[in-house]
Formats: structure tokens, C-alpha cells, sequence
């Protein structure tokens, strides 16, 4: 019964600490993103040879005549990496597990060695067996394959308790835990295997293509083409680097994983919470004495007294209270009775300005500068001399500055009316520039594109008002012309004759018939009149017109 209250602890427990596989995900990179060198250098070192070792027995066997010969000791020496590359697993793991928990990595003497190069060796060496029949069978597979890789992260305290008993029994207590979490990490560890596989097998593929176009070096996988393909060792090569890429995540989720659910027991989470926490209160601790060390010229600084007159504090605080970001805080004054009001905007400019001044004296006065002491000195000698020496001399420094506005105003007027002018005058004569003369019809150099045709036809209405009706006849065959070429029926160039005119606008409009008629007859009697001495009565006029109407229409 005790056991099975145990259990049932275990699992509300597990439930409680259950994280998804995301977030064992996000740890993991985090981890290694924060971890030393040193610490992918060491599985690297196990995981390279092998990968090597194992790329040169595959291409040796399959295309060596005398492979037979030496595939026992190839296959020896294949095992002998394969067990290095398991004990390095093995060492990264408990290397990620330090990094985890903050604590220093512990020693490997020979005795710890031997002992997780055998365990490893004997256990790992089932898993070629074991993973493909689960694999067959589909349900088991998650479980074994977590079995496998909680083994690898398995390292126990004391050497002479590491044996494959506890090791077995440990990884397949840690298996069994958060299934759904465990088949989750393997489906997203799949997608991300074919991701990377497919991106190294199509830049090892496209690398060398890109040398030889931007270097001109030919190598022995441009020679081979697309026969690089059906080359098996190019595969395994793909595979090799694919499971070196992605292996340091894996180990390190199932850490993770191996982890957290031993902490259910033996409460490893919280005291790496709390020693994480010890280690912040170390650094805040060390803030803080360097805050109150930096703080203590300050404290002496204060207990020094300084002395201000009360007048400078006076004149100090209604300078503050007169800037701009404290004026709106202050209510707004009301005029008294015995006050007199702005008479305009004049009066009440003139006065900011004589008051700006009297700032502005009153700065300088408190600079002491020898050359406004000397002029001062002047100006009451000269006061003294004219015998007017309650008179102030801001009456005459009004004077000057109501001089200087009015001067000031009238060429500013001046100055706007100059430009008011120009802009005024510049428009007019852009208007008179935007519209050019009319063409001079009695030119035969004039062309259809001179004008757009609704000029022209602005035009044959002016001459047709003053009675030439010669020129108007003109004025509307180019508006017919112009309006053909901006439907691309004709194209208007000055070496070609009207018959040409007549023969392009056959070729590109041949199947309006109605339009190639009107056009020709029209033509003709434009010809008549326009090169004979035929003087076109009223009526044949506007039978021209009407008929020009119509082309454009058919148009």
C-alpha cells in the first residue's frame, strides 16, 4: 500500500513539473548558446572521428577490390571509434547537466573512465538491434529510443556504482515519463533532421558548381555531375553531418529531460533555484557595497555648509518661476482698476521689446564688464553737463527702437510686395510662355504633330469665322492626321506624302472599309484645292468638314 501511495505521489507530482517539448526545446538552445567552448569541442571530439571512420569503411567496402581482406579489422577499428564517440556522449552529458545546475564538472579518474566506456559500450551496442525492430512495431519506439539517450546521460557519483543494472534501470524509469512530451521532442527533432539534411545536401551539391563558374576550378564532384547523385558515400557524407549538426540538441533535451524528472525525487530544481538565487544575492550584495562606497564623498560633501545671501535665493526663484516650463502652473493675472490697459498691439509689442532690454542690461550688469562700466560713467558725466540728471535715458532708447520697428515694417512691406510682384508678373508671363503661337499653315514644313488635333480643330473654327476657308481645309486635314497617329493607324513623318499617308492607313485599317473611303475622297479634293487654284465654294466646305467629322468618328 505504501507503494503505491508513493506512486500515485510520483504522478500528481510529474504532472505538476510536466513541461512542453517546446520548452525543453528553448532551454536546450539556450544552454548551449550559453555554454563554453570547451563543452561542444568535447563531443565533438568523440563524434568526428566516428562520422570519419565511418564515411571511409562505407566508401571503402563498397568500391575497394580488396575490401574482404580487411574488413575484420576495418569493422574493429569502426566499433573501437564508435565506443569513444559513446564515452564523449556521455561526458557532454554530465558537462551539460553542470552547466545546468551551476555547479564545477567532476573529476574522471581512470576507474570512472573504464567504467562508463564498458557501460556505454555494452548498452549502446543494443540499440542497432533494439531501434529498428521497435521502429517496426511503431507503439515501443519513443520508449526505446529515450531509453537509449537517457543511458548516454547517465553518470553516476561514485564509480564503482556505475553498472549497467542501475544504468538500464535509471534510463528506463526516466523513459517512461511525459510520454507525450518524449514523442513531441522526437516528431520536431525529425522535421528538423530532413530540414537540415536537405539544406547540406543542396549546398554540398551547388558549392562546387559555384567555384567553378566564379573561380573556373574544376573538382572531382563538378567532373561527376549529376552521377554525384547515385554515388551512395555522397549520402552518407549528407547523413554524417546531419546527425553531428543535430545530435548536441538532442543530448541536450534529454538531459533536460533526465533532469527534471529525477528532480520529482530528489528535489534537484529547487536547490539550483535556490543556489542561482544565493549567487544573485552574492552580485546584488557587491552592488550594493560598491553604491554606499561610491556614496561616501557624496555624504561628506553634504555635511559641508554653504552659504547664499537671501537676495541671490530671492532673485534665483523668481527667475525659475518666470521660465516657460513653470509659467502655465501660475494662475493668470487680472487687471486691476488703477491699471491702464494696452492701447494696441503696437503699444504692447514696444513694451516686450523695452522690457527683453532691461533683461538684457540687467545680464550684462551682472557680467561687470569694463567696457559698459566706462560708457555708463560717460553717460552721467554727459547727464551732469546738461543739468538732466533725474531724466532716465530709456526715453531716448524708445525713440530709437520705435524708429528701428516702423523702419523695420516698412521694408519688410516693401520686401513682401517686391515678391508678391515677381510671382504675379512670373505667372503671367509662364502662362503667356505656356502657349505657343499657332503654326503657320502656308508653311508646307508644318506638321500633323505640331499641335494635338483638338488644337487643329480649334484653329479650322477660327479660320472658317474670318472666311479662309483654304487654310481651314488644311487646319482639318492635319487635326484628321494627328488624331490617326494617336491611334496608332499612321505615323506622322515629314518626308512622306499624303498618298503614302493613304496607302499606310490601308495597311493598318484595311478592314474599315466606310473609313479608307471617306479618307480618299477626302483627300481629293483637300489635293484640289490645296495645290490647284479650285476657290471652294461655302457648301463644298462643309460637306469637307462633315466628312473629317466622320473619319474621326470611324476612328
Amino acid at each position: 500500500m505504501a507503494i503505491r501511495v508513493v506512486d500515485g505521489f510520483m504522478k500528481t507530482k510529474s504532472k505538476k513539473h510536466y513541461k512542453s517539448a517546446i520548452r525543453i526545446i528553448e532551454e536546450a538552445v539556450h544552454l548551449l548558446r550559453s555554454a563554453p567552448g570547451s563543452l561542444l569541442a568535447g563531443y565533438y571530439i568523440g563524434s568526428i572521428p566516428f562520422v570519419l571512420g565511418l564515411m571511409y569503411f562505407w566508401a571503402d567496402m563498397s568500391r575497394s577490390a580488396n575490401a574482404g581482406e580487411h574488413c575484420t579489422l576495418a569493422a574493429l577499428s569502426l566499433a573501437f571509434l564508435y565506443i569513444w564517440m559513446k564515452f564523449w556522449h556521455a561526458v557532454f552529458a554530465h558537462q551539460v547537466r553542470a552547466q545546468m545546475t551551476g555547479q564545477p564538472p567532476c573529476n574522471w579518474p581512470w576507474q570512472r573512465i573504464v567504467s562508463v566506456a564498458a557501460t556505454q559500450s555494452l548498452i549502446q551496442a543494443t540499440r542497432f538491434i533494439v531501434l529498428p525492430i521497435a521502429g517496426a512495431m511503431l507503439i515501443p519506439y519513443g520508449y526505446c529510443y529515450a531509453f537509449y539517450q537517457n543511458a548516454a546521460a547517465y553518470v553516476g557519483g561514485d564509480p564503482r556504482n556505475i553498472t549497467i543494472s542501475s544504468a538500464c534501470k535509471w534510463a528506463w524509469r526516466q523513459s517512461r515519463l511525459w510520454p507525450r512530451q518524449n514523442h513531441l521532442l522526437i516528431c520536431i527533432f525529425w522535421i528538423f533532421g530532413v530540414v537540415i539534411f536537405l539544406n547540406i545536401s543542396i549546398t554540398a551539391f551547388i558549392l562546387p558548381q559555384m567555384v567553378k563558374t566564379l573561380f573556373g576550378i574544376d573538382s572531382i564532384f563538378t567532373l561527376s555531375g549529376m552521377r554525384m547523385i547515385l554515388n551512395t558515400t555522397f549520402w552518407i557524407a549528407m547523413l554524417g553531418t546531419t546527425y553531428v549538426c543535430l545530435d548536441p540538441f538532442i543530448k541536450t533535451a534529454y538531459v533536460l529531460r533526465c533532469f527534471y524528472g529525477s528532480a520529482l525525487k530528489s528535489g534537484d530544481d529547487l536547490k539550483t533555484e535556490l543556489n542561482l538565487a544565493l549567487a544573485g544575492g552574492k552580485k546584488m550584495a557587491m552592488g550594493m557595497m560598491v553604491v554606499v562606497l561610491c556614496a561616501i564623498p557624496f555624504t561628506c560633501l553634504a555635511g559641508q555648509s554653504f552659504s547664499v545671501s537671501p537676495k541671490e535665493l530671492d532673485r534665483s526663484i523668481e527667475e525659475t518661476l518666470e521660465r516657460r516650463e513653470f509659467a502655465w502652473r501660475m494662475p493668470r493675472e487680472t487687471a486691476q482698476a488703477g491699471e491702464e490697459e494696452a492701447k494696441g498691439p503696437l503699444e504692447a509689442a514696444i513694451k516686450w521689446l523695452l522690457e527683453g532690454l532691461a533683461k538684457v542690461i540687467r545680464k550684462i550688469e551682472q557680467w561687470n564688464s569694463p567696457f559698459f562700466e566706462c560708457l555708463e560713467n560717460r553717460m552721467q558725466k554727459g547727464n551732469k553737463k546738461t543739468g538732466s540728471s533725474n531724466k532716465s535715458w530709456i526715453t531716448s532708447v524708445r525713440a530709437v527702437l520705435i524708429l528701428l520697428l516702423l523702419l523695420f515694417l516698412a521694408v519688410l512691406i516693401f520686401v513682401f510686395f517686391r515678391i508678391w510682384r515677381h510671382k504675379h508678373t512670373g505667372t503671367i508671363a509662364a502662362v503667356a510662355a505656356g502657349v505657343p503661337p499657332p503654326p503657320d499653315l502656308n508653311d508646307e514644313s508644318t506638321k500633323a504633330d505640331d499641335l494635338p488635333a483638338n488644337r487643329w480643330l480649334v484653329l479650322a473654327e477660327e479660320l472658317t469665322t474670318k472666311g479662309e476657308l483654304r487654310l481651314a481645309m488644311r487646319a482639318l486635314y492635319l487635326a484628321t492626321l494627328a488624331y490617326l497617329a494617336e491611334h496608332q493607324m499612321i505615323t506622322i513623318e515629314i518626308y512622306k506624302s499624303n498618298r503614302e499617308y493613304e496607302q499606310e492607313l490601308r495597311r493598318r485599317a484595311h478592314e474599315r472599309k466606310e473609313l479608307l473611303t471617306i479618307f480618299a475622297k477626302s483627300l481629293n479634293l483637300f489635293e484640289h484645292v490645296w495645290y490647284g487654284r479650285y476657290r471652294i465654294p461655302r457648301s463644298e466646305f462643309n460637306d469637307y468638314a462633315a466628312n473629317q467629322k466622320r473619319i474621326l468618328t470611324f476612328a
